[in-house]
């Protein structure tokens, strides 16, 4: 993992959102998911509870269980 991994990490956070987040980053949407994939099979834990208005991390994964 390196620093433009945390920057996705925070910025889907930051925007609750995916779509808003691959904007703001100006990169495509299917490219964030692929690294948010890659990360979180990297780490082995799923990162973000995702449906389809909004994205949000994984309590699991803010609070270590």
């Amino acid at each position: 993992m390196d620093i433009k991994d945390i920057k996705y990490i925070s910025t889907i956070v930051e925007m609750a959102s995916f779509s808003k987040a691959s904007k703001k980053l100006y990169i495509s949407q299917p490219a964030l998911s692929q690294g948010i994939r890659r990360i979180e099979a990297e780490l082995g834990v799923t990162l973000f509870v995702r449906d389809r208005t909004k994205s949000r991390a994984n309590s699991c994964s803010v609070t270590d269980c």
